[in-house]
């Protein structure tokens, strides 16, 4: 299994699936603090609201391939729908967002993961994008609030034809909503078990640190079920959100075994979504 020396021991999360909202953004912070470690020589693995009847029809076809391109892409529409939510900064002052209750820290924290900002990439797609998603996780782990209107709007700035083009297996109106959050959540963790069946392939065909974007993804999919920023106070999915935890936990620590586990649980729970 794949590790990385870390002055501090690996947090236990969920150990009686009890977790501590803070534990979120505190996991993320871990994250930034990896970015300096290397991983090892083995070979790179592959990359990848309301429920009601017509978000269901949107979720359905809300992904079909999961590339980087198309990642980003979600995370350029999800940028705007947290530009509507606060569309100034006296948004941000007015209704200043709280660790372990407002959603908007988890969807801050899921763009800057699928822009790769999560954990750092030898080769991004855009490195002015994977730039904004540093930014953007570091500022909701420190809670920079009077950063998060301007992280916003550069990033609105800087997606450009991603907002405007429609990839792959992304359409140009993707489902936004705390569901349909969920619902792409859903299908990068099927993605990557697609990549990671069990726990022997990721031994077999270990991602190195600094170059897969499956560290990312985890971190990703962790923060669109809720679980970044500390969670929230209504949960879309509690059982999925305790989840959440433990693959931003497991990826940040690169405890590859772990994520095995984690990922297997949500495919379990992602069985009651549309994905």
């Amino acid at each position: 299994m794949q590790t990385c020396d870390v002055d501090s021991p690996r947090p236990s999360l969920l150990g009686q699936r009890t977790v501590s909202r803070a534990v979120g953004a505190g996991m993320f912070a871990l994250v930034i603090g990896l970015s300096g470690c290397s991983g090892s020589e083995s070979a790179v693995g592959g990359s990848s609201g309301d429920s009601t009847e017509d978000s269901a029809q949107s979720n359905s076809s809300a992904a079909g391939t999961m590339s980087p391109d198309d990642q980003i892409a979600y995370g350029c529409q999800l940028a705007d729908k947290v530009k509507t939510d606060f569309p100034d900064s006296q948004a941000w002052t007015d209704s200043p967002p709280e660790l372990g209750e407002d959603r908007v820290l988890s969807e801050l924290m899921s763009i800057g993961s699928l822009f790769g900002g999560a954990a750092p990439m030898g080769d991004p797609v855009d490195q002015e994008v994977q730039d904004l998603g540093r930014e953007l996780v570091g500022a909701v782990n420190t809670l920079q609030r009077d950063q998060f209107g301007p992280l916003v709007d550069s990033t609105i700035s800087v997606c450009g034809d991603f907002l405007s083009t429609s990839y792959e297996g992304q359409p140009s109106a993707a489902d936004t909503s705390e569901t349909g959050q969920v619902v792409y959540g859903c299908r990068i963790v099927e993605q990557t078990l697609e990549q990671y069946p069990d726990a022997a392939a990721w031994e077999s065909e270990e991602p190195k640190f600094g170059d897969d974007p499956v560290w990312n993804e985890v971190a990703a999919a962790g923060g669109l079920f809720g679980s970044g920023g500390g969670g929230t106070s209504e949960p879309v999915d509690a059982e999925l959100e305790k989840i959440g935890y433990e693959l931003i936990s497991d990826g940040a620590t690169m405890d590859t075994d772990g994520l095995s586990t984690s990922l297997d649980q949500a495919r379990e729970s992602c069985s009651n979504f549309d994905a």
